[in-house]
């Protein structure tokens, strides 16, 4: 009796130290999860938020480069199908001549860049490198003018919303970026089929005065409030590399995540240095300031179409496919964005056939005129 009292014992002291030791990793390994984990977790059970704290945004931002990489990889996998791409090309419908003093823009006439002041493209033009866009597999066409706003520019205002009506005739998502807007432009950009209006914010509010002076953070998030109310898709996002602390890619990141709606498109751009602009002489990003801004806006803007936007053509296709797996799900293709170099449409259609990319079909569920063609296109695939 003795014996088996004594094996009992060690049994339970056996079963106790077991789970003693269970309860300890485990408590171990939650102490021990990244903010990236935590948040990502967070995000993936929850869905997206509007409350960040900055502190919480910068405990994601500051968690280890692997840890980060792979938490918003899985946040990626659950929000959106990882293998689609969106394809954009940008075309500058307005060249050069720019009052404002952005300090990292050729086209500002303020800097001795080579860049001359050219007037609005005509229709012929635009809609020709329309086409020529959607034939090399790009589902949306962006166009930028460079105006500070546009106020006074009747007649080239209407030009544009043709141009829109046109392009969206084409089939394609519209985006345009005009510089500031106001609430009438933005209904009318909407009624002639608009889907999305880009307006960066370029860096964080504090650090926004170093790199700009003629137009104010507070007008730019004006805008973005005008083009949500008009029901356009919201594209906002920020340049790294103008000199800024990690500190304020964390606060450009804080305010993205805290609008009322997130945007459905946030660009991460990486300074492409201009010669003669104030930021001529910038190092260059590396991919991993990149990875981690992407990975950081993944994981806090879930839902939200991350572009890896201007300076992808100094990076790597290996490069480039870690910032994919970071998050990022759309780019702009063709070989040059407004007036800086990008990569071309037979390297992208070349890198999507090694990594096994998707190219992402246009997307006109927030638009009537969108929701027509669909009808129309589905009713001549059944007569045929």
């Amino acid at each position: 009796m003795s014996m088996m009292r004594l094996i009992r014992a060690n049994t339970s002291s056996c079963f106790l130290l077991s789970t003693t030791a269970r309860t300890f990793s485990t408590s171990s390994a939650s102490a021990s999860a990244s903010a990236a984990a935590i948040e990502a977790e967070r995000s993936i059970k929850e869905g997206g938020r509007n409350n960040w704290s900055r502190d919480e945004i910068k405990s994601v931002y500051d968690s280890p480069i692997l840890d980060l990489l792979f938490h918003a990889a899985q946040v990626h996998r659950h929000a959106h199908n990882f293998r689609e791409v969106q394809q954009c090309t940008l075309l500058s419908v307005k060249t050069g001549g720019c009052s404002e003093d952005c300090a990292y823009c050729p086209q500002s006439s303020r800097y001795n860049t080579g860049v001359k002041s050219q007037k609005l493209l005509s229709k012929d033009a635009v809609l020709e490198a329309a086409l020529k866009a959607k034939e090399a597999g790009s589902t949306r066409f962006c166009m930028g003018a460079a105006w500070r706003d546009t106020v006074g520019r009747k007649t080239n205002f209407k030009q544009i919303l043709e141009y829109v009506k046109e392009i969206r005739g084409m089939g394609m998502e519209v985006c345009c970026t005009l510089g500031m807007i106001e609430k009438q432009q933005a209904e009318e950009l909407k009624e002639a089929g608009l889907t999305a209006y880009n307006h960066n914010l370029d860096t964080s509010r504090e650090y926004y005065p170093n790199i700009i002076t003629t137009r104010s953070y507070d007008e730019r998030l004006e805008t973005l409030k005008h083009v949500r109310e008009a029901g356009i898709n919201v594209c906002s996002g920020g340049i790294i590399g103008l000199g800024e602390a990690e500190d304020d890619r964390v606060g450009l990141l804080h305010t993205l995540a805290t609008l009322p709606t997130h945007p459905e498109s946030v660009p991460i751009n990486a300074l492409l240095a201009m010669k003669g602009t104030p930021l001529e002489e910038q190092k260059p990003v590396e991919v991993w300031e990149m990875i981690r801004m992407i990975a950081s806006a993944r994981i806090t803007m879930p839902k939200a179409m991350v572009r890896l936007s201007a300076g992808r053509v100094k990076f790597t296709i290996p490069e480039q496919a870690l910032c994919f797996l970071a998050g990022a799900n759309s780019i702009f293709t063709g070989d040059k964005l407004l007036t800086t170099p990008n990569n071309d449409f037979d390297a992208d259609q070349q890198m999507f056939k090694l990594l096994g990319l998707i190219p992402k079909a246009p997307d006109f569920s927030n638009d009537a005129k969108g929701k027509d063609f669909e009808a129309e296109n589905c009713e001549v695939a059944v007569s045929n």
